[in-house]
């Protein structure tokens, strides 16, 4: 999604006015030119400056798109039309020229890259052109402009600061931009504050500029997938990092690792499953043995629904789920969950003392286990089992949605990565604490016939 779908729809209708508005640096330009490289239909008028800015930053607007892109007090060649009345006389030969190109079809309305700049442009020109000085007042300026619209041209304003004023006023549409830094980590959103007469079903998208190009990100709802595929596992080599299906472009997985994923408690359970059931996934495929106790997220109904999903019937005499009571599935274990001890025996006698060519996965669950035990018995098995990894040359993921400070701070120790996921206004992010990596906005699809995590970096 590069654009949120409402703001499409708005640009759609004909004669609205929209401003963009947001602080320096917070991605308003990158948003007005993917509109023109996208949406097309629009005439950018800057100032000649920002025109070289655009020319050195931007390499991917195309050729076509380029064309495009006007200097408000250049002379272009334009032919006089009364359309417009006598505004058309007042306004820039840059403007007058991208009406002529409205008149012809060729465009739906006029970008204005940024309002305080251009406006600084007019004042140069007002005191050079005395004689023209009403062609360059601003307030005339402004109030051409809007006229513009009642005769069906969209006119899109990009405009420095947030605060209302006269032109969020006449405005059909607002929307603001903002940039936040946290942790060393940049966050940035796009609030979608006005569009008259389409409605917002959601109000604020997370946004990335990764690469110079503007996207907007939403995380979507779980939607079971139309038709059950087969997984697409990935060779577990002897030499090589294991895959995790989920984060390979983020992290190296190697053996004897021991990986956090530290979960906000109101991440969605389908977030929560799907960032380690493909790991879990590719292990059974691969003929691996995974040893599983289950987040609190996860029960022995959601372990069925989720290896039918994953396709995963056929290697289930390699899992082993330790539950608290006896159940009538060959792949549950009983365990007494009260036990650090008794966990970890039974963990040891399933892995066995040496793993050979083929690494064990753990799944540590440890938010089940507060309901049975004290932190100090939690972070003493969380410990025993990373020994365990780590002799067997297998992986361990713990995970689960708790709020003990003193556990997620063992485990944070312990772990070789630890990941934190967090819900924003909604968007699901993670980052990674150790090693340190930015922030990456996480999306939920099952196209391919299983749910699988997508990754967005957010720069």
């Amino acid at each position: 999604m590069n654009l949120p779908e409402e703001l499409r729809e708005f640009l759609n209708k004909k004669g609205v006015i929209l401003l963009i508005r947001g602080l320096p640096g917070t991605g308003k330009t990158t948003l007005a030119l993917t509109l023109l490289n996208t949406v097309g239909g629009y005439a950018y008028i800057t100032t000649r400056k920002s025109m070289f800015d655009i020319e050195r930053n931007y390499s991917w607007l195309a050729d076509e798109t380029r064309k495009m892109i006007f200097i408000i007090d250049e002379k272009y060649q334009f032919s006089s039309t009364e359309k417009y009345g006598s505004a058309f006389y007042l306004l820039p030969d840059s403007i007058k020229y991208a009406l002529n190109l409205y008149e012809e079809g060729a465009i739906n309305g006029i970008i204005i890259d940024s309002w305080h700049t251009v406006m600084e442009e007019l004042r140069y020109k007002r005191e050079e052109e005395r004689e023209r000085e009403d062609l360059y007042q601003g307030s005339t300026f402004f109030l051409n402009l809007m006229k513009l619209s009642d005769f069906g041209v969209n006119i899109i304003i990009v405009k420095e600061g947030v605060e209302d004023d006269s032109i969020s006023y006449v405005s059909d549409g607002v929307v603001t931009i903002h940039r936040d830094l946290k942790d060393g980590r940049v966050y940035r959103q796009i609030t979608l504050d006005k569009l008259r007469g389409t409605r917002i079903s959601k109000s604020r998208y997370m946004v990335s500029l990764r690469g110079g190009r503007f996207e907007s990100f939403s995380s979507s709802k779980y939607a079971h997938p139309s038709e059950i595929k087969e997984f697409e596992a990935e060779e577990i080599k002897m030499d090589k990092c294991i895959p995790s299906k989920v984060f390979d472009d983020v992290f190296p997985y190697r053996r004897g690792m021991t990986v956090t994923y530290d979960f906000d408690e109101y991440i969605p359970k389908e977030y929560h499953l799907a960032s380690f059931m493909p790991t879990v996934a590719n292990f059974l495929k691969n003929g691996a043995r995974v040893v599983m106790i289950p987040p609190s997220d996860m029960d022995i109904s959601e372990m069925k629904y989720q290896l039918h999903l994953y396709s995963l019937w056929k290697g289930i005499n390699q899992l082993h789920f330790l539950y608290h009571s006896r159940e009538l599935e060959d792949f549950v274990e009983e365990v007494d969950m009260s036990s650090p001890e008794k966990i970890k025996n039974t963990v040891e006698n399933l892995i066995g003392k040496d793993s050979g060519e083929m690494p064990p996965l753990i799944v540590l669950g440890y938010d089940r286990l507060l309901s049975y035990m004290e932190n100090n018995d939690v972070m003493k098995l969380a410990d025993e089992l990373k020994n365990i990894v780590r002799r067997v040359r297998g992986i361990m993921i713990i995970t689960g949605k708790i709020s003990e400070r003193a556990v997620k701070r063992f485990c944070a120790g312990i772990s070789d990565i630890y990941v934190k996921f967090n819900n924003i206004s909604g968007e699901v992010v993670m980052y990674g604490i150790k090693p340190w990596t930015q922030a990456y906005h996480l999306d939920l699809t099952t196209d391919a016939g299983y749910p699988m995590v997508l990754l967005r970096e957010i720069v």
